[in-house]
């Protein structure tokens, strides 16, 4: 039973809601798409929207705009330290015979840069509009928690910015339950199994949890977005959603290969079909909901290795040339969509306060 309200907006204004989709460097095209956007409206993502949503480093993103950084700033962030983020490291990959025995990745850089970006930055710092969603999958939950009458320890977990500020909190729940750091939020949604170690951290209460990659479930995190918005303001508004992803996968699993593949084999095309086909189904689902009023923008990451624009997929290529392509690719996404930014544009513009 729910002891506080969750709030409104004016009525008949409708809401609008960002959704990014997990992918790590790859985040490069939702950044420099959003920098577009940001440089026709003349206005900050945080601004232009009542609630956001991202996963993994859509998340990253999403912690980023609730702090109202620009997307250009971010985007070059991700284009500038990207690769120390993804740095190889021969004793490492000694040390953990390949990846086998531990994490591919020191997190120690990833940790460093996101205390840099966002600070002492919380949940339940009070924007000035945009809310807050962000997926992580819990691994080790402070106390077992009862899932259709079977105790568990591990569950999905949404972050929501509302609720840290103790609005829709349940019977004996509180806000300090709900409010976690912002580089906390962007760490444990972006854990990638294999890639970085799980994330350890607090609540404001002082409970420990442990987490990995939200895109394990909602690599795309558009419905779960617009199912919390529909519970934070009604279902009485007109709903915006706007939905990038991080660039469709075009790999061949030829089933020559495929049929002969281990556990080993399949781990990693595991994790890029189950975050791909999440993206994809999720995109269809909110289509039939919303209509015109969803807004998706995706781009194939090619297969061409002669087409500058191609890029390599692994969301852990970080070298330079990757990166250079990766940016290419971005302006051919927003060239690609001027109709649609452009009624995209009018429809925030009209909306913004």
């Amino acid at each position: 039973m729910a002891v506080q309200s969750e709030g409104a907006v004016g009525a008949g204004a409708p809401i609008r809601v960002l959704s990014i989709d997990g992918g790590g460097i790859r985040g490069i095209l939702p950044a420099r798409f959003l920098q577009h956007i940001e440089e026709l409206t003349g206005k900050k993502v945080g601004v232009l929207f009542d609630l956001i949503a991202g996963t993994s480093t859509g998340g990253i993103l999403g912690c980023g705009f609730f702090k109202r950084i620009a997307a250009k700033d971010l985007g070059d962030l991700y284009a500038k330290r990207g690769g120390e983020i993804f740095a190889h490291s021969l004793w490492r990959s000694v040390k953990t015979v390949g990846g086998i025995e531990g994490a591919r990745y020191d997190v120690t850089t990833l940790e460093t840069i996101l205390a840099q970006i966002l600070g002492d930055a919380s949940l339940s710092d009070d924007p000035d509009k945009a809310e807050l969603l962000v997926p992580t999958y819990v691994i080790e939950l402070p106390r077992p928690v009862d899932v259709d009458g079977v105790p568990t320890t591990r569950t999905p977990m949404l972050f929501k910015s509302w609720k840290a500020r103790g609005l829709g909190l349940e019977r004996d729940e509180t806000a300090a339950m709900f409010d976690f750091s912002l580089k906390d939020v962007a760490r444990a949604t972006s854990a990638a199994p294999t890639y970085f170690v799980p994330a350890q951290y607090r609540n404001r209460a002082g409970e420990l949890y442990g987490s990995v990659d939200g895109g394990l479930f909602a690599n795309n995190p558009a419905m779960c977005a617009l199912v919390a918005a529909y519970k934070r303001y009604g279902k009485e508004h007109r709903y915006i959603l706007v939905s990038l992803g991080t660039g469709s996968l075009e790999r061949p699993i030829p089933y020559r290969d495929a049929k002969g593949w281990g556990e080993l084999h399949w781990l990693h095309p595991v994790l890029s079909i189950l975050m791909d086909g999440n993206a994809d189904t999720i995109s269809y689902q909110v289509d039939q909901v919303l209509g015109k009023d969803h807004f998706r923008f995706e781009i194939s990451t090619g297969l061409d290795p002669n087409d500058p624009a191609t890029v390599n997929e692994d969301f852990d290529c970080a070298d330079p040339d990757n990166i250079e392509r990766l940016e290419r690719l971005a302006q051919r996404l927003i060239a690609n969509n001027a109709a649609s930014i452009e009624r995209l544009v009018t429809v925030l513009n009209n909306a913004a306060p």
